[in-house]
């Protein structure tokens, strides 16, 4: 069969109970708690990328990385050099924890999109273990009895915006210093490593395979000559199934446990299967069995229910270290409710509820989408000292009779590793960064955040036109935050003012004491001098990142759902007008959730100018835009250029309203460009400038140079781009750029920097001085 992959840098997924973004504790400005959600980040992340059969091609991401290496071997014009600004106090997503048995202090982290990462002094301070241009989506990590690492790459739970696959298992023995492949590159996601404890050479790595893809590439793998050949030890029962977790006895090494999980999606939604099983080995892991026996929860067929209800999702496996006959596994329905809590007292082979298998603490920390955690913890010295990861983290003293949940943490747990050489001493990874327990990892005691780790995921930046150090920007699940403190100071440390996720973030360009940010679906708010007010953006559907723009007076701001509102933004005056019909398709043919507007450019060459874009790649104008609301008219645009691609951005020359840009993402197969198009008659007619000049890959971000007219900047998936000629020709901006999605540039005017925003690595900057 044809393979459709994504191989790029950040692993392509009801309500999150995300903790509010760190905040600036002294400040009235931080909003009220809104929640976050990992499905909502998925679905805005992946479906403009896939085909509308909910693929993406293998080979038109991989060329994509080639062509932008050779832009950068080729273009001696790419001598800027990128330097990380930060925020490295806010953190972001880590996929898995382990500890160095060799060397006291040394953890390694695996981030959803930041690469791979350690600390030698325990979680004081970070450097980066993984080269830039490696995928940067992580799945797992694991430290054999040398010292030698093993990571696997592709984040397997598909949410939290996560777009691209791994390729694959790679290797270190120089504590991360360099890497090399191992295989098993087909895989696309990694759900778990484990490390036979009688011999290194010996590891299982669990292989979840693509979200859309049936290819025969999902399984527990095992290798017994360290990576040199491998052999699937668990061939799943369906196409759509791979092997989330798997774990080894320490007591007893031959004796393994390992659990699969049945999904796949197609364009449009979800699809879950019966295939959700646990198996066991009693043969150090060669032969497997299906041990999936009642009381543990069966996928049924219940009339007039959901299969999102009935059918086992997934489910998480560990053993106690100190009684042999000791595991617990934690059940959830496919759609996402927790539904069972289990242990066993003869190493797996059966197994005994502890507690309800619905409600409760665990279904509450599951917050509606367990698939998004799914791990148990045992502590290695107290077989009824156990963890279970969810928005918070629970912990039980009795074997899971009764739960004590965390506070203190940031929310969404998903790696959890006691200290071989400190006792009680446990490490805590989450979407908001790095923990350190000096209690046993006590719920309800004292956790130290690591204080830089710069890989928090924007989505959208604004910088202040006055003080380029003052930035804000939205970020995925650690809400809107900027650079500047309550007392208006720069400091190197960022803030939380609007919570959950954070999307659109703007700072007025005449006055940077008042900005705006959004959470996801258009929950936005303005601030004045650090006072807020709620200016949520109407409509019936609002995209994940509902567009916000200021009109040419910067008191009026236009903001997008299935329509375009308007609104200004003086005090007595802030309600939104709706100035337009539905300029969308709605919600088919595409998908569910679809039907929304995603970008709007305006001028302050022409008040009157207004362009929107849809997620179905429909452009719209009005020419009297700021008339009375019943009076603004809106002509749709048609061109032969136009790629009928999601529209990521549309930029209009500040001081020439005739000519614009519209930026479009998408991997389409049988498309071989991306999409850049320039309208220099208002829109009446258009012409593609980018060609096969750039990579084929999403075109997230374009705007214009503040003072050259015929400069551009665009923010890719592979990297920012620059032309001097309007397209004629282009150079790759800087060679040292982390490999993940840039999803917005700035260059603010009378400025020398430029800004790109990215979604894993947070904020980066270059010089332009010299140019």
């Amino acid at each position: 069969m044809v393979r459709h992959r994504l191989v790029l840098v950040v692993a392509v997924g009801m309500l999150a109970g995300c903790g509010p973004a760190p905040s600036d504790s002294a400040s009235p400005e931080v909003a009220e708690r809104v929640a976050a959600d990992p499905l909502g980040a998925e679905e805005w992340m992946f479906r403009q990328r896939a085909n509308p059969d909910g693929t993406i091609p293998d080979d038109a991401v991989v060329e994509a990385v080639t062509q932008a290496n050779r832009m950068t071997l080729a273009s001696p014009g790419t001598d800027q050099v990128w330097a990380e600004l930060g925020p490295s106090n806010i953190g972001g997503r880590i996929r898995d924890v382990a500890a160095d048995p060799t060397t006291r202090g040394a953890v390694y982290i695996a981030t959803g999109t930041g690469g791979l990462w350690r600390t030698g002094d325990g979680g004081a301070t970070f450097e980066t273990a993984w080269d830039d241009q490696l995928p940067q989506s992580m799945g797992a990590v694991a430290v054999d009895s040398r010292g030698v690492v093993w990571a696997g790459t592709g984040e397997p739970d598909h949410g939290g915006g996560s777009a691209y696959y791994g390729r694959g298992v790679y290797k270190s023995t120089d504590s991360g210093a360099t890497w090399a492949n191992v295989g098993l590159a087909a895989g696309d996601t990694v759900g778990q490593i484990a490390i036979d404890p009688r011999d290194d050479d010996r590891v299982f790595v669990a292989v979840m395979g693509a979200l859309h893809d049936t290819a025969p590439t999902r399984g527990l793998f095992m290798t017994e000559d360290g990576g040199a050949s491998w052999k699937r030890v668990i061939a799943p029962d369906s196409a759509s199934t791979g092997v989330i977790d798997v774990t080894i006895s320490e007591s007893d090494p031959d004796v393994m446990l390992a659990t699969t999980w049945d999904k796949i999606r197609d364009e449009k939604s979800r699809l879950y299967g019966k295939k959700s099983f646990l198996y066991r080995s009693t043969d150090a892991g060669r032969t497997w069995t299906n041990v999936h026996q009642p009381p543990l929860p069966q996928s049924t067929d219940v009339a007039g229910q959901p299969d999102a209800l009935t059918y086992v999702g997934r489910m998480g496996v560990d053993f106690s270290d100190t009684d042999p006959n000791r595991a617990y596994l934690i059940s959830s329905a496919a759609g996402g409710n927790f539904n069972g809590f289990f242990t066993s007292a003869d190493a797996g082979a059966t197994w005994t509820p502890v507690g309800p298998t619905s409600g409760g603490t665990l279904q509450s920390i599951s917050g509606g989408f367990a698939w998004w955690f799914g791990r148990v913890y045992v502590d290695p010295a107290d077989p009824l000292h156990v963890f279970v990861a969810g928005v918070s983290l629970a912990e039980s003293r009795d074997g899971g009779q009764t739960w004590t949940t965390s506070q203190t943490p940031h929310a969404d747990q998903h790696g959890l590793e006691w200290d071989p050489f400190t006792p009680g001493r446990v490490y805590l990874g989450n979407d908001g960064g790095f923990y350190t327990s000096t209690e046993n990892g006590a719920a309800r005691g004292l956790w130290a955040k690591t204080p830089h780790l710069p890989i928090t995921q924007f989505y959208s930046m604004d910088v202040s036109v006055q003080d380029g150090a003052r930035v804000n920007a939205g970020s995925q699940d650690n809400g809107s935050l900027k650079s500047w403190g309550s007392d208006n100071t720069v400091t190197g440390d960022w803030f939380g003012y609007v919570g959950g996720d954070g999307m659109m973030n703007r700072i007025d360009p005449t006055n940077d004491r008042k900005y705006y940010g959004c959470s996801q679906n258009g929950g936005c708010r303005g601030f004045v001098d650090g006072v807020g007010f709620s200016m949520t953006i109407p409509g019936a559907r609002k995209n994940w990142v509902a567009p916000l723009e200021f009109a040419a007076d910067p008191r009026v701001l236009f903001g997008g759902s299935e329509t375009v509102n308007r609104i200004n933004t003086d005090p007595g005056q802030r309600t939104w007008q709706r100035i337009s019909p539905d300029l969308t398709e709605g919600t088919e043919p595409r998908a569910p959730g679809f039907g929304t507007v995603t970008a709007i450019g305006t001028t302050a060459a022409d008040p009157n100018l207004v362009y929107a874009g849809t997620d179905s790649g429909l452009v719209w104008v009005s020419r009297n835009a700021m008339a009375a609301p019943d009076q603004v008219t809106w002509q749709k645009l048609t061109s032969p250029v136009f790629p009928g691609r999601w529209v990521t951005r549309i930029t209009v020359d500040p001081q020439n309203a005739r000519v614009a840009w519209a930026s479009f993402s998408g991997w389409r197969s049988g498309d071989p460009h991306p999409h850049l198009v320039m309208t220099s008659d208002g829109g009446r007619t258009w012409s593609d400038i980018a060609g096969k000049r750039i990579p084929q890959a999403p075109v997230n971000d374009v705007i214009r140079h503040p003072s050259k007219p015929k400069w551009l900047f665009i923010a890719t998936d592979v990297g920012v781009y620059r032309t001097t000629n309007l397209g004629k020709t282009w150079i790759k901006v800087g060679a040292n750029l982390p490999l993940v999605p840039i999803t917005d540039v700035d260059l603010p005017a009378g400025s020398d920097t430029l800004y790109a925003a990215t979604y894993g690595r947070s904020v980066w900057t270059t010089s332009l001085a010299d140019d």
